[in-house]
């Protein structure tokens, strides 16, 4: 039986966050977070926040990933670009820009194979059906891996063995897992839930169970083979505000930390899940 989170249990890290998605953890236990303006944030868990990056172009700024040598994988829906971002720099690389000769429409989240491979969300134009997932190869080379998750692809995580991938789709809301095959091709997909919600990103625990958070309601979800519970809850719109994306961080990896989208904020609760570590390459 998991916990249900109050008020009470929620604390503001830091505030001033121009409508934050995405977010992923640092080398250093460091937070990132993008902006809707084209800037990156850096917070620390003591709260301490930090502009480190600006996109010259501005840029709407979702998924980030964390490299092995400290750059940035970064999904930017205005330039329909994922970029390589060299904080030390400030350089801002193109990653990819097409899945093979397609272009892309509005790169949305990412995550590493165990092959070292990078995929991401595509996520279409709202309510289009033409979502897409796309992978690039250690060797820089794009290709759509799956398109059996049109409906605006968005959050993406490993699961905790390293064979499939979660996926969730916003509209209608639905989690499913794809199969990987030894050739880190896409396998068989298999829809684990239907949602009645607008689900944005999931993170992976120790345990199997999924954290699932949402643009719509002011929800963030867990999952197991049991079915869905919900962690925490805000009717009012105001410690949770279209949570869209988690990470579980810390020492002991159970500090769970959202943006929350519609406050310019960052919150966080001390939890009894556990994540897993994320593979960096």
């Amino acid at each position: 039986m998991y916990a249900k989170y109050q008020h009470k249990d929620i604390k503001t890290l830091a505030s001033g966050i121009d409508h934050s998605e995405g977010l992923c953890v640092g080398l250093k236990g460091e937070i990132y977070l993008g902006s809707e303006s084209g800037k990156i944030y850096r917070l620390t868990l003591e709260g301490t926040l930090d502009v480190v990056a600006q996109s010259a172009a501005g840029g709407i700024l979702l998924g980030l990933s964390i490299r092995s040598n400290g750059h940035l994988l970064v999904c930017d829906a205005a330039a329909k670009t994922v970029w390589e971002v060299n904080l030390e720099s400030q350089s801002w690389e193109v990653f990819c820009n097409s899945a093979g000769s397609v272009a892309l429409i509005l790169p949305n989240w990412g995550c590493f194979l165990p092959d070292g491979s990078y995929v991401f969300s595509d996520s279409g134009d709202w309510k289009k059906s033409e979502g897409i997932i796309v992978r690039v190869d250690s060797s820089g080379k794009s290709s759509i891996w799956s398109d059996k998750c049109p409906d605006f692809p968005n959050g993406m995580a490993l699961s905790e063995d390293g064979r499939s991938l979660y996926v969730l789709e916003s509209t209608p809301g639905k989690l499913s897992s794809i199969s990987i095959n030894s050739d880190y091709s896409a396998g068989e997909i298999q829809v684990l839930k239907q949602m009645d919600a607008v689900p944005d990103g999931v993170t992976v625990t120790t345990s199997g169970a999924l954290v699932i958070s949402c643009y719509r309601p002011d929800v963030i979800y867990l999952w197991d083979k049991k079915g869905l519970s919900v962690l925490a809850e805000d009717t009012e719109g105001t410690f949770l505000a279209a949570p869209t994306n988690t990470v579980l961080t810390g020492p002991d990896r159970n500090l769970l930390v959202w943006p929350n989208f519609g406050r310019w904020d960052v919150a966080q609760i001390e939890t009894d899940l556990s994540g897993i570590p994320l593979l960096i390459f």
